[in-house]
């Protein structure tokens, strides 16, 4: 099992609290994680993730961020499960031989941590492989019970996922960025024919051009002499990572960054957790529409 003294467990409650069946289940929880944090300053979602991840990398004895949702109900069989270091019954891609069934995910992204292992003796510490991102689904607050996908209400996240993210460079290549008004009046002399003017215009678009190869591709900024680095974008931000990117939340920000990284997580179906809303809206996995 992966060591407790390097797991911080967070809820952030951005709403400035969370549902009481949370605080029963954290108590159940004892013993599976060093420390506990649940910061309530912030009521912005995106930015209260990205301070408790600032803080969790400022503090090198945590290795695993543990992120609880503030309305959201994790049995100790669900945190077990959660910290599981790999799920030894699932199947996947790289597992199967040639010709085999194809129908089975990718393996997740694996680092090398601490772990306690048993022996006759008792317990003792060695470096085994875990799946560095384990993201668990959940029910929408609807009677549909529709599962969400790649949310952040119950995820366990290795830090050298955040080091990883953080080295993010854009690659450059024909994609650039130009002056909307050199566009907009290059459009409008090719409209109007003027071959000459067209020629110059031109010239001052592809001089006015900027290449972000080698560039960080994450949004970084410096508060209180820190600098944070915005590992959950949201909204119509994402557009810089996919230029025909939509809106999207910030759990899918950060999903979004773990793709371009390279960064596969293990998607946990074998949790049965309960969405507080105006009801609790529980998950009963892939039989009901949930799945990886």
């Amino acid at each position: 099992m992966l060591d407790p003294r390097t797991i911080l467990v967070t809820v952030p409650c951005y709403q400035g609290q969370n549902v009481s069946e949370l605080t029963g289940a954290l108590v159940n929880c004892g013993g599976l994680f060093g420390a506990l944090s649940t910061p309530n300053e912030c009521s912005h979602i995106s930015l209260v993730r990205n301070l408790i991840a600032a803080n969790f990398l400022a503090n090198p004895q945590f290795e695993w961020l543990v992120g609880i949702d503030a309305d959201t109900v994790p049995s100790r069989q669900d945190m077990e499960l959660l910290l599981q270091p790999i799920n030894t019954e699932a199947r996947y891609l790289d597992d199967v031989e040639d010709g085999g069934p194809i129908d089975f995910h990718p393996r997740p992204t694996r680092i090398l941590c601490p772990q306690q292992t048993q022996h006759a003796g008792g317990h003792a510490m060695a470096m085994l492989p875990a799946d560095a991102v384990v993201c668990a689904e959940y029910s929408y607050k609807n009677d549909t019970l529709q599962p969400v996908k790649l949310g952040m209400g119950f995820v366990r996240i290795h830090r050298s996922v955040f080091e990883a993210l953080m080295g993010l460079t854009h690659d450059g290549g024909p994609t650039v960025e130009v002056q909307r008004h050199h566009i907009q009046e290059l459009e409008r002399l090719l409209d109007e024919g003027s071959a000459d003017d067209a020629l110059m215009a031109a010239r001052a678009l592809v001089a006015g051009k900027e290449d972000k190869a080698g560039q960080p591709r994450l949004w970084q900024t410096s508060w209180q002499g820190r600098t944070f680095y915005d590992f959950f974008p949201s909204g119509p931000l994402i557009s810089q990572f996919v230029p025909t990117g939509e809106w999207k939340g910030e759990d899918h920000g950060f999903f979004t960054l773990c793709m371009l990284a390279g960064i596969v997580p293990r998607i946990e179906t074998r949790t049965r957790l309960v969405h507080i809303g105006r009801k609790g809206y529980p998950y009963f996995g892939p039989q009901t529409g949930g799945g990886q």
